[in-house]
């Protein structure tokens, strides 16, 4: 379902309860509300896959609401959702395994809640997350402890002193996309590979 114009009519149609649905992909649908998303949501109570990337008007209340009627969901795609500044879980565990949330406003004080929310998290995309500093990463990778993959890719603010620290301090990762500025030689390649994770170039 996307870019099929959900939302620019008024959602008031009825939504029947549909427990067989497990993916939604509503992406690019600018005009979806967070009311007409709550209704998908009680329409799927099963959801395990959910993609809202670029709709602009669904903000952290909707999603927040989301995750209380879909409690199984374990993909969530948020990139760039210029309407949401964090993810509206402060009250809830998510069993979210993979997050991409590639251009939002979250911060460091978010990235905290998801660590302490989502410790099931295996991958973590923040590509061009410019609020987001080594702190809310290292809370992050401290608290969830499969974490597998991770992208930092333009995230201008997380110093590259971090990628060592993450291959040594969480040795389930098994690939990094690191901040800009890191190069890593060909004997610091090496290493991480020895301790089982590919770092990728910026």
């Amino acid at each position: 379902m996307e870019r099929t114009n959900l939302g620019k009519e008024d959602c008031t149609m009825d939504f029947v309860m549909n427990p067989q649905v497990k993916s939604l992909k509503l992406a690019r649908n600018g005009h979806l509300s967070n009311e007409c998303l709550k209704k998908f949501a009680s329409a799927c109570p099963r959801l395990q896959v959910l993609d809202v990337s670029h709709c602009s008007a669904i903000t952290e209340e909707g999603l927040a609401e989301v995750s209380k009627k879909c409690c199984e969901i374990r993909h969530l795609v948020v990139n760039q959702c210029d309407g949401m500044k964090n993810l509206g879980m402060e009250s809830s565990l998510c069993k979210w395994e993979v997050l991409c949330a590639q251009r939002l406003g979250i911060n460091d004080e978010a990235l905290a809640v998801i660590g302490k929310r989502c410790c099931g998290l295996l991958h973590l995309d923040l590509e061009g997350c410019m609020n987001v500093t080594m702190r809310g990463v290292k809370e992050v990778v401290q608290n969830c402890r499969g974490l597998r993959e991770i992208n930092l890719k333009s995230c201008d603010n997380v110093n590259v002193d971090i990628v060592a620290w993450m291959v040594f301090t969480r040795p389930s990762l098994r690939k990094i996309t690191p901040p800009p500025g890191f190069v890593p030689s060909e004997s610091q390649r090496e290493l991480f590979l020895h301790h089982g994770c590919l770092v990728c170039n910026g």
